[in-house]
This record gives structure tokens, sequence and C-alpha cells, in this order.
């Protein structure tokens, strides 16, 4: 009895790892595509279509009225006018770029302002203020990935 519930083990073991290997590979070449085509869901939006979805996501989230929907979508049209300039004219020269992003930042910032009333306004950065901490908390999260990988690395050489 027990020859023979070692051969039914053995014979699934080796059934089993028979199969594992016959596995169907994944289309490396559909995930790569994939990868390539998910942060382009920007660049194929005109600026318009860009204005209009912030300003509906803002006009959704800041309970806004007719009157400031109507001037948040020219200002986000603008801006995403002098984004697209920008883009397409980088300058060699990335510290004057970064510049210039910066000064339509701050003017946007300023419009923004005067559209929103105080309450808004103070709701709106808020946001930002937490949304910018998110992406600086990824960011020291990715350096001490990296600086843990060369630490690695150098570890190993020694």
């Amino acid at each position: 009895m027990k020859k023979i519930f070692v051969m039914l083990a053995l014979g699934v073991m080796v059934a089993g790892g028979s199969y594992a290997q016959n596995a169907p590979q994944k289309d490396k070449k559909a995930k790569t595509e994939h990868r390539a085509n998910k942060g382009d869901k920007k660049a194929h939006k005109s600026p318009e279509e860009r204005a209009k979805m912030r300003t509906e996501r803002m006009s959704q989230k800041y309970e806004l009225n007719k009157s400031q929907q109507n001037k948040l979508e020219a200002l986000h049209l603008n801006q995403a006018n002098q984004m697209q300039a920008m883009r397409e004219n980088q300058q060699a020269d990335r510290s004057k770029s970064k510049e210039a992003m910066k000064a339509s930042q701050a003017q946007y910032q300023a419009e923004l302002k005067k559209i929103l009333n105080n309450k808004q306004y103070a709701q709106y950065e808020a946001d930002r203020k937490e949304m910018q901490a998110r992406y600086e908390k990824r960011g020291q999260e990715r350096g001490k990935e990296f600086r843990g990988k060369e630490g690695a690395r150098s570890s190993e050489r020694s």
C-alpha cells in the first residue's frame, strides 16, 4: 500500500512539474506596447479637452457656480496652451524652461485665487499641499530604493 501511495505521489509531482513548464508565456511585445501607451493619455488630448476635463473635475470637487466654471475653463485653456507651447519649444537651457513654468504656475495660482471664493480656495490649497506631500514622499522612497541598490552594489565590489 505504501509503495502504491509513494508511486502515485511521485506521478502527481512529475505531472505537475511538466504541466508548469508548458504554461503559456505572456506576450512581452503586448506588455511593452501597453507600457509605452500608458503615459500617452494626456498627450493625445488637445488643450481644449484637457481644460474642459480639468474644469469639470474642479467644478465637482469645489462646487463651482456657472460663472466660476466659465472663468476657470478660460484660465485652464490659457494654461494648457501655454504649457503645450513650452513643451514644443523646450529650450536647451533647462533652467530657463523651469523658470518659465514656475512663472506660469504662479500666474495660474493668482488668477485662480480671483475666481474661487475663500472657502473653495482654502480647500484647493489643502488638496494641493496634500498632493505635493505625496509626490515628495514618493520621490524620497524612490531615492532610498536607488541608494539602497547602490549601497548593495558597492558592498558586492569590495
